[in-house]
C-alpha cells in the first residue's frame, strides 16, 4: 500500500506539502527527507508519515537519515515557535537545523558565447537587461550564482531574462545538489589481536623484520607502543610522521595481516585553545559561595529536585557571581541525570565563559556559534545529539542544540537584544523562546543579568517569574566609583582635546603609570560616521541604502553597514570637487588614533587594540587578544559594545565612556533601556578585584538622562520605575505586544500602495489592537528596496495569550496575499520587534 508524507518545507508558505514514499524507503516522523519543488530540491522535516493520500503527489528523491533527526519535543517546539512568530513550521525546522545538513539545488549561470558590443547592442534595444545580464556575465571566467546576478542588476527577480537568454541558446542554467555537511574520518592502525596479546610472538617478528624489513620492525613497533599508552587505534598521519616511513610500509604490513586497519571519525573542535591563549584557569567549584549566592543556588537546586518547569530572573549587579550561581545549578543539574543548556547573546562572551566552564566541568561541553566552520558545528551536533556532551553553551541559535535529558537552561545577559532574530524568518526571540522550551521540557530556566530587561523585572515582579537578587559583588569588591563628565560645560572651559576630556586622559595616564588594564567604549565603529564637504555640505551615501558611509581611515574605504558596499575614500568632493572633506564623529578607529597622538604628546608609549567587528573578524582573533590583555601584553582595549559584557579580568580598575549619548535619542522606545543597560554593563568591567576599586568615567552632553543618572548612582530601581511608567503612558511593551509588518520593494509608490491593501484589512475598531502607519522608517532603503512599516499594538490585558492579534494579523495577510500579492513586494512580520523604526 502506498505510503503518504505530510513534510514542512523551508519556504514561506504557511502549509504543509504531501510526497510519495517509494517501494523500499522508509522514513519516520522528523526524519529529513530530500524532495522535488518546483524547478529545485529542498530538504524538508516528515511531521506526518501516515499523510492522507494525494493521487497526483510527486515522490521524494532521498531519505536523508537512518534515526530522527527532530524528536517529539522539538517538532512541538517548532511548531509553537512558528505559530507564535508568525512564520512557516518549514522555515522555522530550516533554523533549527546547524548549516550544512539542508541540502538543496544550487542554481548557477554559466555564459555559452561570448557577444561582441555591436550584438549586445541589438538584443539591449529589445531587452535592455538581457543585455546588462550578458555584459555582467561576460565579467566572470565561471559560472556565477543568481543571488549574485540579482545584487549586482538591483533586482529582485531575472527569472524571465534568464529563461529567455537559456532559450537562445547564450547561457546554460546549471541546477546541481549542495553536498550537506559529512563526519571527517581519517585512517586508523592496530596490531592484530594475535600479536597484540602475544608479547612473546611479537619480539620474534621484530627481531625478524629486523634484519630483512628495518623499516617495517620500526612501524610496527611505533604503532605497538602508541597503542598500548593510548588504549586504542592509531592515526595512520601520526605513525608516518613519528617512523618518518611511508604509506607502503603500513600497506605491506596490512598486506601481511600484521595490522588491521580501519577508518575513524574525527571529532573537528572549533576551540583549539593553546595552554598560553587561556583566559581562566582556576577551579571555581571550591569557591566559598556568599549568603545570596548560596540561597540563590539553594533555590534553584530545589526547582531542580521536583523536576518541574520553572523560571528565575536572577539580578545580581556586576561582579556579583552570577556564573558560580549557574556553575552550581549545572552540577546538581548533572548529579540528577540532566543536561544543561547555555545561552550567551554574542560570540564575544564565548571564549572566557569555554574557558571558566572547561575549568570546572573539564570536556564535557560542547560549543555551537555562528564563527564555526559547517563541519565543526555538524561534529557537536552530532555530539550533542549522541549525548556525548551533557553541557551546551552556545548563541541563540544553540537553543534549538538537541540537548538529550535536558534539565537546566540558563539564559546569560537575557537583556541583550542580541536574543532576537532580526532576519531571515522565524523573527524569534531566543530568550523567550527559551522559556517556552523549558516548559515543554520540564527544565528550570535561569534568566541572569545585572540590568534585566523591563519586560523580564515586569514578569518578575507579577509573579510569572521567581526573582532571585544578588545585590553585592563578590570577593568583598566594590562596585566602581562612577562618574560623569559634562562634554557641554567641558568644552566651554576648554578642557578638552579631541575626543576626549582632560580628566579622562589624566585617568588614563594614571592608570598606565600603575600597569593596570584600561578599557575604553566607543559603540561605533570604524573612523569616522561620515564625511561630509566643507564646500557644498555633500555627505557620500550608499548607493543601495539611505544612509551615509562609514569612513574606515586604515583602509581608505567608505563602507555601508547595512549591505557591506564599500567603495574608495576619495580626497575631493564628488560633487563640487572640493578638496575640503571633513571627518565628522569618532569610531573606534579614531579614538585609538586620537589617543595615541595624545599619549605621544605626553612622551607616553601606550599599546592600544581596537575590539569590533573589523579587528575581529578572523577566527580565534577575539580570544588572542583577550589573552595579550589579560598577560599585560596590551595596555588599552578600546572596542564596541563587545566589551561591555561578561569580561572579567581583576587588572581592569578604569573604564572610560567616550560619548554616552550615541544611543540615546535613536527612533527605538527602548533607546533608553539599551542605553542604561550597555553604560552599566561596561562600567561593570572595573574594580572586580577586592584589592583595587575601579573608576569610571562617562562623557555626555546629557548628563540630566534618566539613564545617566540612574548609571552614575547604580540604581536599577530607579530607572525602572521611571521607564516603566513611560511605557505605560504610551502603551508599549510590557503591556502590550509590538509588532512591525514591513513591506519592501524596488518602487516607493508601490511599496506604499501594498502597505495601505494590509492596513485596511486589519481591524479598525477593536480595544485591544491598535494599527499605526503605514510609516516612513528612518532608513527608507536598504540594499536598492524602499521600506514601510506598519506597527500593531495587542493590549496584554484584553488578549492576554496573543490570540485574538495572530489570528486578525493572519486573515489581513491572507486577504492581502488573495488580492494583491506581487513578487515585486516582500512582506515580513516581526513579533515582539526589537527593530529601530
Amino acid at each position: 500500500m502506498a505510503q503518504y508524507l505530510s513534510i514542512a518545507l523551508p519556504i514561506p508558505m504557511r502549509r504543509l506539502f504531501t510526497y510519495l514514499l517509494p517501494d523500499g524507503m522508509n522514513a519516520e516522523r522528523g526524519m529529513r527527507v530530500l524532495v522535488p519543488f518546483g524547478k529545485r530540491s529542498l530538504t524538508g522535516i516528515v511531521v506526518d508519515p501516515n499523510a492522507a493520500a494525494l493521487p497526483d503527489a510527486k515522490a521524494i528523491h532521498e531519505v536523508l537519515d537512518d534515526i530522527p533527526l527532530m524528536n517529539t519535543t522539538m517538532l512541538e517546539f517548532t511548531r509553537w515557535m512558528s505559530e507564535y512568530y508568525l512564520a512557516s513550521w518549514g522555515e522555522t525546522l530550516h533554523a533549527a537545523v546547524p548549516q550544512g545538513m539542508s541540502p538543496e539545488s544550487v542554481i548557477t549561470i554559466k555564459l555559452l558565447h561570448v557577444l561582441d558590443e555591436q550584438q549586445l547592442a541589438i538584443i539591449a534595444r529589445k531587452g535592455p537587461k538581457r543585455a546588462a545580464l550578458l555584459r555582467l556575465l561576460q565579467k566572470h571566467k565561471g559560472p556565477v550564482s543568481v543571488a549574485h546576478l540579482q545584487q549586482q542588476l538591483r533586482s529582485d527577480s531575472i527569472s524571465s531574462q534568464l529563461e529567455a537568454l537559456e532559450h537562445a541558446g547564450l547561457i546554460e542554467i546549471q541546477r546541481t545538489i549542495k553536498a550537506q555537511a559529512q563526519a571527517k574520518t581519517q585512517r586508523v592502525v592496530q596490531l592484530s589481536e594475535e600479536l597484540f596479546s602475544n608479547a612473546s610472538m611479537l619480539q620474534q617478528l621484530l627481531d625478524t623484520l629486523d634484519r630483512k624489513a628495518p623499516r617495517q620492525a620500526e612501524v610496527l613497533g611505533s604503532v605497538y607502543l602508541a597503542q598500548r599508552q593510548s588504549k586504542r587505534a592509531v592515526p595512520v598521519h601520526e605513525v608516518l610522521v613519528k617512523t618518518q616511513t611511508t604509506a607502503s610500509v603500513i600497506k605491506s604490513l596490512v598486506t601481511k595481516s600484521y595490522l588491521i586497519e580501519s577508518t575513524e571519525e574525527v571529532h573537528r573542535s572549533f576551540d583549539r585553545t593553546d595552554e598560553d591563549e587561556r583566559l581562566h584557569d582556576r577551579d571555581e567549584s571550591t569557591v566559598e559561595l556568599t549568603d545570596e549566592q548560596s540561597h540563590a543556588s539553594s533555590v534553584i537546586e530545589q526547582a531542580l529536585d521536583s523536576a518541574k518547569a520553572k523560571t528565575f530572573l536572577l539580578h545580581g549587579v556586576t561582579g556579583s557571581g552570577k556564573t558560580i550561581v549557574y556553575m552550581h545549578a549545572i552540577r546538581h543539574a548533572r548529579t540528577l541525570g540532566k543536561s544543561a543548556l547555555i545561552l550567551v547573546p554574542e560570540i564575544s562572551l564565548t571564549p572566557q565563559l569555554i574557558d571558566r566552564f572547561r575549568s570546572v566541568f573539564g570536556t564535557d561541553i560542547a560549543v555551537l556559534h555562528s564563527r564555526m566552520s559547517i563541519g565543526e558545528r555538524f561534529d557537536e551536533w552530532r555530539a550533542i545529539q549522541r549525548g556525548d556532551a551533557r553541557i551546551v553553551l552556545g548563541v541563540r541559535s544553540a537553543l534549538f542544540a538537541p540537548v538529550q535529558n535536558l534539565g537546566l537552561i540558563i539564559v546569560d545577559e537575557e537583556h541583550e537584544a542580541s536574543y532576537k532574530q532580526d532576519s531571515p524568518a522565524p523573527r524569534y526571540n531566543a530568550r523567550d523562546s527559551a522559556v517556552m522550551r523549558g516548559i515543554m521540557e520540564g527544565a528550570i530556566v535561569v534568566l541572569g543579568s545585572a540590568t534585566p530587561s523591563i519586560e523580564s523585572m515586569y514578569n518578575a515582579r507579577s509573579a510569572k517569574y521567581h526573582l532571585l537578587s544578588l545585590s553585592k559583588r563578590a570577593d568583598n569588591a566594590q562596585l566602581p566609583d562612577i562618574k560623569i563628565v559634562d562634554l557641554v560645560d567641558a568644552r566651554k572651559r576648554k578642557q578638552v582635546v579631541q575626543s576626549f576630556s582632560l580628566e579622562m586622559i589624566d585617568a588614563i595616564v594614571d592608570r598606565l603609570a600603575k600597569k593596570e588594564g584600561v578599557i575604553l567604549l566607543q559603540n561605533r565603529r570604524g573612523f569616522a560616521p561620515r564625511l561630509e564637504c566643507m564646500d557644498c555640505g555633500h555627505v557620500p551615501t550608499c548607493r543601495d541604502c539611505s544612509v551615509s558611509l562609514t569612513y574606515h581611515k586604515h583602509l581608505n574605504q567608505l563602507r555601508c553597514h547595512y549591505c557591506g558596499y564599500t567603495e574608495t575614500a576619495v580626497k575631493s568632493c564628488q560633487e563640487c570637487g572640493s578638496a575640503e572633506m571633513l571627518e565628522f564623529g569618532a569610531g573606534t578607529q579614531r579614538i585609538e588614533e586620537e589617543l595615541n597622538e595624545i599619549l605621544e604628546k605626553r612622551g607616553i608609549k601606550a599599546r592600544i587594540q581596537r575590539v569590533d567587528l573589523d579587528s575581529t573578524s578572523r577566527k580565534g582573533s577575539l580570544r588572542k587578544i583577550l589573552a595579550s590583555f589579560r598577560k599585560e601584553e596590551i595596555d588599552i582595549l578600546v572596542g564596541t559594545k563587545m566589551l561591555a559584557k561578561g569580561l572579567d579580568f581583576e587588572r581592569v580598575t578604569f573604564v572610560g565612556v567616550v560619548n554616552a549619548d550615541l544611543q540615546l535619542y535613536m527612533s527605538d522606545f527602548r533607546a533608553s533601556e539599551r542605553n542604561f543597560q550597555l553604560l552599566t554593563q561596561v562600567a561593570g568591567r572595573a574594580g572586580r578585584s577586592s584589592t583595587k576599586r575601579g573608576e569610571v568615567l562617562i562623557q555626555t552632553m546629557q548628563p540630566k538622562h534618566p539613564a545617566i543618572v540612574a548609571t552614575k548612582l547604580a540604581q536599577y530601581e530607579l530607572f525602572y520605575s521611571d521607564e516603566l511608567q513611560q511605557r505605560l503612558d504610551a502603551f508599549y511593551p510590557p503591556f502590550s505586544r509590538f509588532v512591525v509588518i514591513e513591506l519592501s520593494g524596488r518602487d516607493a509608490q508601490l511599496v506604499q500602495q501594498h502597505a495601505q491593501h494590509i492596513v485596511f484589512a486589519l481591524p479598525r475598531s477593536s480595544p485591544s489592537l491598535r494599527v499605526l502607519g503605514p510609516t516612513k522608517p528612518d532608513v527608507d532603503r536598504i540594499r536598492g528596496s524602499y521600506r514601510r512599516v506598519i506597527v500593531l499594538k495587542s493590549s496584554k490585558a484584553d488578549d492576554p495569550g496573543g490570540q485574538y492579534m495572530r489570528q486578525s494579523l493572519s486573515a489581513a495577510l491572507q486577504h492581502y496575499r488573495d488580492r494583491h500579492a506581487s513578487s515585486l513586494i516582500r512582506v515580513s512580520v516581526d513579533v515582539d520587534s526589537y527593530s529601530a523604526l
